[in-house]
Protein backbone atom coordinates (compact mmCIF):
# COMPACT_ATOMS: atom_id res chain seq x y z
CA UNK A 1 0.00 0.00 0.00
CA UNK A 2 0.81 3.39 -1.01
CA UNK A 3 1.04 6.82 1.58
CA UNK A 4 0.88 10.30 0.51
CA UNK A 5 3.07 12.70 2.89
CA UNK A 6 0.22 14.45 4.24
CA UNK A 7 -1.73 11.20 4.95
CA UNK A 8 1.74 9.75 6.86
CA UNK A 9 2.03 13.11 8.66
CA UNK A 10 -1.62 13.74 9.86
CA UNK A 11 -1.01 10.93 12.55
CA UNK A 12 1.95 13.02 14.44
CA UNK A 13 0.38 16.84 13.81
CA UNK A 14 -3.13 15.27 15.25
CA UNK A 15 -1.08 14.12 18.65
CA UNK A 16 0.47 17.90 18.67
CA UNK A 17 -3.12 19.34 19.24
CA UNK A 18 -3.69 16.90 21.68
CA UNK A 19 -0.60 16.75 24.49
CA UNK A 20 2.81 17.58 22.69
CA UNK A 21 4.48 15.39 24.50
CA UNK A 22 3.72 12.28 24.61
CA UNK A 23 5.43 11.48 27.89
CA UNK A 24 8.05 8.78 29.15
CA UNK A 25 7.68 5.12 30.29
CA UNK A 26 6.28 1.73 28.87
CA UNK A 27 3.01 0.18 29.22
CA UNK A 28 2.31 -1.82 31.70
CA UNK A 29 -0.54 -2.56 33.74
CA UNK A 30 -2.79 -0.16 36.06
CA UNK A 31 -1.43 0.27 39.68
CA UNK A 32 -2.51 -2.05 42.28
CA UNK A 33 -5.09 -1.39 44.78
CA UNK A 34 -3.50 -1.44 48.66
CA UNK A 35 -7.26 -0.49 50.13
CA UNK A 36 -6.43 3.21 50.06
CA UNK A 37 -9.03 6.20 49.62
CA UNK A 38 -9.18 5.81 45.91
CA UNK A 39 -7.81 9.00 43.98
CA UNK A 40 -11.27 11.35 42.61
CA UNK A 41 -9.18 13.60 40.58
CA UNK A 42 -6.02 14.16 38.30
CA UNK A 43 -4.04 17.43 38.36
CA UNK A 44 -4.03 17.38 34.21
CA UNK A 45 -2.62 21.11 32.90
CA UNK A 46 0.12 20.61 35.77
CA UNK A 47 1.11 17.52 33.80
CA UNK A 48 0.72 18.73 30.78
CA UNK A 49 3.04 21.72 31.02
CA UNK A 50 5.74 19.45 32.79
CA UNK A 51 5.68 17.37 29.72
CA UNK A 52 5.35 19.77 27.12
CA UNK A 53 8.37 22.44 28.90
CA UNK A 54 10.51 19.22 29.07
CA UNK A 55 10.25 17.64 25.77
CA UNK A 56 10.34 13.79 25.27
CA UNK A 57 11.19 11.18 23.02
CA UNK A 58 8.91 8.69 22.34
CA UNK A 59 9.40 5.03 20.07
CA UNK A 60 6.29 3.00 18.91
CA UNK A 61 5.38 -0.51 16.94
CA UNK A 62 2.94 0.16 14.00
CA UNK A 63 0.05 -2.18 13.54
CA UNK A 64 -2.82 -2.77 11.77
CA UNK A 65 -3.35 -1.96 7.92
CA UNK A 66 0.65 -1.69 7.82
CA UNK A 67 3.05 -2.75 10.12
CA UNK A 68 6.61 -1.25 11.15
CA UNK A 69 8.22 1.35 13.78
CA UNK A 70 7.88 5.06 14.87
CA UNK A 71 9.66 7.72 16.85
CA UNK A 72 8.15 11.46 18.06
CA UNK A 73 10.98 13.43 19.19
CA UNK A 74 10.04 16.81 20.99
CA UNK A 75 11.99 19.37 22.22
CA UNK A 76 12.20 21.30 24.92
CA UNK A 77 10.27 24.69 25.26
CA UNK A 78 12.26 28.06 24.06
CA UNK A 79 10.56 31.68 23.84
CA UNK A 80 8.88 32.62 20.72
CA UNK A 81 6.27 34.38 18.75
CA UNK A 82 2.93 32.93 17.22
CA UNK A 83 0.67 35.02 15.25
CA UNK A 84 1.49 37.98 17.04
CA UNK A 85 1.22 36.10 20.57
CA UNK A 86 4.54 35.63 22.71
CA UNK A 87 5.14 32.62 24.06
CA UNK A 88 6.89 29.37 23.82
CA UNK A 89 7.76 26.95 20.37
CA UNK A 90 9.39 23.70 20.56
CA UNK A 91 10.41 21.36 17.78
CA UNK A 92 9.04 18.19 16.96
CA UNK A 93 10.22 15.47 14.31
CA UNK A 94 8.27 12.43 13.72
CA UNK A 95 9.79 9.16 11.54
CA UNK A 96 7.88 6.08 10.12
CA UNK A 97 9.51 2.79 9.08
CA UNK A 98 7.18 0.34 7.09
CA UNK A 99 8.10 -3.10 6.53
CA UNK A 100 4.92 -3.67 4.35
CA UNK A 101 3.45 -0.44 2.97
CA UNK A 102 5.06 2.19 0.98
CA UNK A 103 7.31 4.52 0.78
CA UNK A 104 8.65 2.36 3.36
CA UNK A 105 9.91 5.51 5.51
CA UNK A 106 9.20 8.47 6.13
CA UNK A 107 9.71 11.78 8.53
CA UNK A 108 8.02 14.88 8.90
CA UNK A 109 9.51 18.00 10.95
CA UNK A 110 7.75 21.05 12.24
CA UNK A 111 7.06 23.79 15.05
CA UNK A 112 4.70 23.64 18.27
CA UNK A 113 3.29 27.20 19.21
CA UNK A 114 1.93 27.71 23.14
CA UNK A 115 1.48 31.02 24.61
CA UNK A 116 2.84 31.96 28.16
CA UNK A 117 0.53 29.52 29.82
CA UNK A 118 1.24 26.79 27.47
CA UNK A 119 -1.89 26.56 25.77
CA UNK A 120 -1.54 25.02 22.31
CA UNK A 121 -1.80 27.88 19.54
CA UNK A 122 -1.10 26.08 16.34
CA UNK A 123 1.74 24.25 14.45
CA UNK A 124 3.68 24.74 10.99
CA UNK A 125 4.77 21.86 9.54
CA UNK A 126 6.58 22.89 6.63
CA UNK A 127 5.46 21.09 3.16
CA UNK A 128 2.41 19.61 5.13
CA UNK A 129 0.16 21.70 6.41
CA UNK A 130 -0.20 24.96 9.15
CA UNK A 131 -2.50 25.03 11.78
CA UNK A 132 -3.89 27.52 14.22
CA UNK A 133 -6.94 27.37 16.41
CA UNK A 134 -10.15 29.70 15.47
CA UNK A 135 -10.25 31.07 18.28
CA UNK A 136 -7.72 30.98 21.35
CA UNK A 137 -8.67 27.95 23.45
CA UNK A 138 -9.02 27.86 26.62
CA UNK A 139 -6.20 26.02 29.17
CA UNK A 140 -7.02 22.13 29.68
CA UNK A 141 -8.70 21.55 33.00
CA UNK A 142 -6.93 22.24 36.39
CA UNK A 143 -8.29 18.91 37.36
CA UNK A 144 -9.98 15.89 35.91
CA UNK A 145 -12.18 13.43 36.77
CA UNK A 146 -12.94 9.76 35.48
CA UNK A 147 -16.01 10.21 33.59
CA UNK A 148 -15.32 13.90 32.21
CA UNK A 149 -15.38 14.85 28.74
CA UNK A 150 -15.77 18.08 26.62
CA UNK A 151 -15.32 19.19 22.84
CA UNK A 152 -12.24 21.35 23.37
CA UNK A 153 -11.63 23.56 20.44
CA UNK A 154 -11.58 23.65 16.67
CA UNK A 155 -8.43 24.09 14.44
CA UNK A 156 -8.26 25.44 11.31
CA UNK A 157 -6.42 24.00 8.50
CA UNK A 158 -3.98 26.06 5.82
CA UNK A 159 -1.38 24.55 3.01
CA UNK A 160 0.95 26.68 4.56
CA UNK A 161 1.93 30.18 7.13
CA UNK A 162 0.33 32.21 4.06
CA UNK A 163 -3.11 30.78 4.52
CA UNK A 164 -4.04 31.94 1.45
CA UNK A 165 -5.32 28.10 1.33
CA UNK A 166 -7.80 26.29 3.20
CA UNK A 167 -7.57 23.04 3.49
CA UNK A 168 -10.26 21.81 6.47
CA UNK A 169 -10.52 21.97 10.49
CA UNK A 170 -9.95 19.68 13.17
CA UNK A 171 -12.26 19.44 16.27
CA UNK A 172 -10.57 17.96 18.76
CA UNK A 173 -12.37 16.39 22.51
CA UNK A 174 -11.43 14.50 25.33
CA UNK A 175 -12.43 11.73 27.53
CA UNK A 176 -11.39 10.57 30.83
CA UNK A 177 -11.86 6.38 31.45
CA UNK A 178 -11.33 4.89 34.90
CA UNK A 179 -8.39 3.09 35.47
CA UNK A 180 -7.19 1.98 38.70
CA UNK A 181 -7.55 3.33 42.07
CA UNK A 182 -4.84 5.83 42.18
CA UNK A 183 -4.81 6.76 37.99
CA UNK A 184 -6.99 7.09 35.30
CA UNK A 185 -7.00 7.17 31.13
CA UNK A 186 -7.13 10.07 29.35
CA UNK A 187 -8.46 9.79 25.79
CA UNK A 188 -7.67 12.47 23.68
CA UNK A 189 -9.89 12.69 20.09
CA UNK A 190 -8.94 14.32 16.87
CA UNK A 191 -11.34 14.15 14.17
CA UNK A 192 -10.21 15.93 10.72
CA UNK A 193 -12.35 17.46 8.04
CA UNK A 194 -11.77 18.64 4.43
CA UNK A 195 -13.24 21.64 3.33
CA UNK A 196 -16.61 19.62 2.61
CA UNK A 197 -17.08 18.93 5.92
CA UNK A 198 -15.86 15.16 5.32
CA UNK A 199 -14.25 13.40 7.49
CA UNK A 200 -10.64 12.42 6.78
CA UNK A 201 -9.49 10.72 9.78
CA UNK A 202 -10.39 10.08 13.45
CA UNK A 203 -7.63 9.81 15.91
CA UNK A 204 -7.58 8.27 19.61
CA UNK A 205 -4.34 8.78 21.54
CA UNK A 206 -4.73 7.19 24.74
CA UNK A 207 -2.77 8.30 28.19
CA UNK A 208 -2.75 7.08 31.22
CA UNK A 209 -2.60 9.78 34.06
CA UNK A 210 -0.98 9.15 38.02
CA UNK A 211 -2.20 11.44 40.96
CA UNK A 212 0.95 13.62 40.68
CA UNK A 213 -0.12 14.46 37.02
CA UNK A 214 2.53 12.31 35.29
CA UNK A 215 0.86 11.55 31.73
CA UNK A 216 2.48 8.32 29.83
CA UNK A 217 1.17 7.55 26.46
CA UNK A 218 -0.09 3.80 25.77
CA UNK A 219 -1.83 4.11 22.36
CA UNK A 220 -2.54 5.84 19.43
CA UNK A 221 -5.26 4.92 17.24
CA UNK A 222 -6.19 6.09 13.63
CA UNK A 223 -8.60 4.90 11.49
CA UNK A 224 -8.68 6.58 8.02
CA UNK A 225 -12.20 7.74 6.62
CA UNK A 226 -13.93 8.78 2.84
CA UNK A 227 -11.09 8.16 0.71
CA UNK A 228 -9.22 5.37 2.63
CA UNK A 229 -10.05 2.53 4.89
CA UNK A 230 -6.49 2.62 6.21
CA UNK A 231 -6.16 1.40 9.68
CA UNK A 232 -3.28 2.31 12.12
CA UNK A 233 -2.47 1.50 15.57
CA UNK A 234 0.29 2.80 17.40
CA UNK A 235 1.43 1.34 20.58
CA UNK A 236 4.48 2.38 22.77
CA UNK A 237 7.21 0.32 22.91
Amino acid sequence: MSFPKPALASVFICIAFTFTACGGGGGGGGSESTGATPITSFPLQAGYRTRVAAGSADSFTISGTCSGTATITTSATSPATFEGVSGYSSGQTATINFTNCTPASNAVTGTLYHDASYTLLGSSFPGVDYTKFQTAPPPLPTTVKVGDTAVYATVTVYTDSTKATLTGQRQLSYVVEADSASTAFVILITRSYNTANQLLFTSQSKYRIASDGTLTIFTIDVQYSTTSTVHLLYTKA
